[in-house]
């Protein structure tokens, strides 16, 4: 599974991102995620925001920070599709 995290650099961000990388450990994923600034990649899919969380390059939330839960459930979902 290929998991991407762009975001700008916000604080809320970063908190985020370490609670993904937090929940990809537990959940026994092993390609980690990748924390990107460089938002060219999604602004040339036409999407413009602040963060966005993208699994095997098709982008999950957008300016959104889920909560636990809801990221644990995506993340399940899509490690169940890859196996």
């Amino acid at each position: 599974m290929y998991i991407q995290f762009y975001d700008r650099g916000t604080p809320a961000g970063k908190v985020f991102f370490a609670k993904l990388e937090e929940t990809c450990s537990r959940l026994q994923i092993e390609d980690r995620p990748e924390y990107i600034t460089d938002m060219y990649r999604v602004i040339n899919q036409g999407i413009q925001a602040k963060s966005v969380l993208m699994i095997n390059n098709q982008p999950v939330f957008i300016d959104k920070f889920p909560g636990q839960s809801e990221l644990e459930a995506i993340l399940t979902e899509h490690q169940d599709q890859t196996v």
